[in-house]
């Protein structure tokens, strides 16, 4: 699973690594992972494996991350998430990546992209 939050991206998946009722939540920054950990109260090691694709990662339960994405819903509190995201203090470089993506994603709505 992809998501993005105000705190950040996120790669979550129940990885090789983890235990069977764990998932863990990869991300390309620390401070992404810490600002969701602060967000939730999450208290975890981040792990640092500096030739991964994602370098920063926790574990933590699957339940825990049920709750963390329920208290992401019950936060919402805008119209449009790229705009609020535009308005906010994230960095340039998490909002061009963002932006990127999403206008990526817009074209399966408006044209078809070949195939490779």
């Amino acid at each position: 699973m992809w998501i993005f939050t105000r705190d950040g991206f996120f790669s979550v998946a129940a990885t090789k690594f983890c235990q069977p009722d764990d998932v863990a939540i990869r991300a390309r920054k620390r401070e992404h992972l810490e600002g969701l950990m602060a967000r939730h109260s999450i208290e975890s090691e981040i792990l640092v494996f500096p030739e991964a694709d994602y370098r920063f990662r926790i574990q933590i339960p699957k339940s825990l991350w049920g709750q963390v994405l329920l208290e992401e819903a019950m936060s919402m509190d805008y119209n449009s998430f790229k705009d609020a995201m535009a308005d906010s203090t994230a960095s340039a470089d998490y909002l061009r990546a963002m932006f990127s993506i999403w206008s990526t994603v817009h074209k399966i709505q408006t044209e078809e992209l070949p195939k490779d």
